[in-house]
């Protein structure tokens, strides 16, 4: 269990780095770009992460448990075989997305709001085959839990394509399409990275023999679940503005409106949700463990402890976004409408938390179809929402929308996973208790926030401090936070 607990304290300081800097680097584009830019850009990064997920999500993971369960059985010779399947197979997969998105491209082009959004496509197309090499390889290192080596590649693609961008600019390209550029040369240099890692850990390269069908067939169920995702995000990204438009918004308009909520918003809510990330990381493979010793205990104690703190986590950080989201967002972006559609939707880090955790969960149960289906039913649930809002229908609704949809299918994951391992569900009291503290906190915040006079960005940052804080010590003395999610019974005795 230490392992574990220092895994994830690992990998969410990485991941923190790396969400910081690409945070920074967001703040960055908003400026350079405007809203409008990021709204179009956000449309083009949406389909091309479709595009992405279909070439390479489920191939790290089913890469990662074989491999694990080679180095159990200490079968190498097994281990490079399929990573060597993997990378025909991802390889291949990219170089035929590519071709059929290149012919078809005038006919794409029709689907987007913007025409310059089908550009913007093209010049990411090569990031598809390097992310091939990268996820082949990288789920290898996963699977031999070398997560702070998987931890420090990321950390290189997201480093690589801010200065590449940032070079991009600074010799006078076109904006818009150095950022998507500098996409393919992010891409390019972590795959390269990845590979010089690989074979100097003893990594090799061998025939497949018979391992490009198996695991086909069992990364495509992953593959499809994770795709949903984004075909969900792309579409909500592609009608999102067209409906705005049928509302009587102009295209510039439709498009500020979807950057400054999506584009800006948004993303400064998955930064604190980045231990969560990296829980989900790293329960794969040792929830996959336990299961396969037949530990229910272990199991049962890992659902709960996970699903306990991905409600805490979340929840933590709803007042500050929503007592200063408005201040927040005017200070990063230099945009109020960004903040006021912060403040709006931070509640919403609560269930994309616990969607977050429980996904990862229901891949490690070998659930991932049901997962899939769950997830579609949450997602039809945000266009029959958006559905039957008709002209009532503003952007802050799409936030409900997306809360529901959330909502919905981590419930229906919960009831998925509790059939087959019965664990308790204490976690609806840590819930209430956690909705309870958030009310004192968001009052605390504001009123602190009002009283400082002091220049904005301390104001900020001393009410984002107190806050965060008040609301965790209050978890920990409600009992909603505990030490012991990290540490079970036999550690501490042991450790006595």
């Amino acid at each position: 269990m230490k392992t574990i607990v220092r895994s994830i304290f690992t990998l969410s300081v990485f991941s923190f780095i790396e969400r910081l800097l690409g945070f920074i680097f967001k703040i960055y584009l908003s400026r350079e770009l405007g809203a409008t830019s990021l709204g179009i850009f956000q449309v083009a990064f949406s389909f091309f992460m479709v595009l992405l997920t279909m070439t390479t999500s489920g191939i790290p993971l089913i890469v990662s448990k074989r491999t694990a369960k080679c180095r159990a059985e200490n079968d190498l010779c097994e281990e490079f075989t399929i990573s060597s399947a993997a990378l025909i197979l991802g390889i291949t997969a990219s170089v035929i997305i590519i071709a059929v998105i290149i012919l078809m491209r005038n006919v794409i082009s029709g689907m987007f709001a913007s025409s310059i959004s089908m550009t913007l496509v093209l010049y990411m197309l090569p990031a598809l085959l390097f992310s091939s090499v990268y996820s082949a390889l990288r789920g290898n290192l996963w699977g031999r839990q070398k997560y702070t080596v998987v931890s420090v590649l990321e950390l290189i693609e997201q480093i690589s394509r801010i200065v590449a961008c940032i070079l991009l600019f600074v010799f006078g390209f076109d904006k818009i399409l150095s950022t998507a550029l500098s996409m393919s040369i992010a891409c390019f240099i972590s795959a390269a990275a990845c590979a010089a890692v690989y074979f100097k850990s003893g990594g090799r390269l061998m025939r497949p023999k018979g391992e490009i069908k198996p695991l086909l067939k069992n990364s495509t169920p992953v593959t499809l679940s994770r795709a949903s995702s984004s075909i969900i995000a792309s579409l909500t990204s592609i009608a999102v503005p067209f409906i705005l438009m049928g509302l009587g918004m102009t295209n510039d308009e439709a498009m500020y409106t979807y950057g400054y909520s999506v584009g800006m918003a948004l993303p400064l809510m998955y930064i604190p949700l980045t231990f969560v990330g990296s829980m989900a990381f790293v329960m794969i493979p040792t929830l996959s463990r336990a299961i396969a010793s037949k530990n229910d205990t272990s199991v049962k104690m890992q659902i709960e402890r996970a699903i306990s703190t991905a409600i805490v986590i979340g929840g933590i950080f709803v007042p500050t976004f929503a007592a200063i989201g408005g201040p927040i967002g005017e200070y990063v972006y230099n945009n109020a409408d960004a903040g006021k559609f912060l403040a709006f939707s931070a509640w919403l880090m609560v269930p994309i938390a616990v969607e977050n955790i429980t996904s990862s969960m229901m891949n490690s149960l070998e659930l991932e179809f049901k997962a899939l289906i769950n997830y579609i039913i949450g997602s039809a649930s945000l266009f029959a929402f958006i559905f039957i809002l008709g002209k009532k229908f503003t952007i802050e609704m799409l936030a409900v929308g997306m809360g529901i949809s959330f909502t919905l299918s981590s419930a229906l994951n919960i009831i998925a996973m509790r059939k087959i391992t019965k664990f308790k569900l204490d976690f609806i009291f840590t819930i209430i208790k956690t909705a309870v503290l958030i009310i004192p906190s968001y009052f605390l915040v504001k009123w602190i926030y009002e009283i400082l006079p002091i220049m904005q960005f301390f104001r900020i940052a001393i009410c984002g401090i107190i806050g965060t804080l008040f609301i965790t010590i209050g978890c920990f003395l409600f009992g909603t936070l505990k030490i012991e999610y990290f540490f079970n019974k036999k550690e501490r005795r042991n450790n006595a």
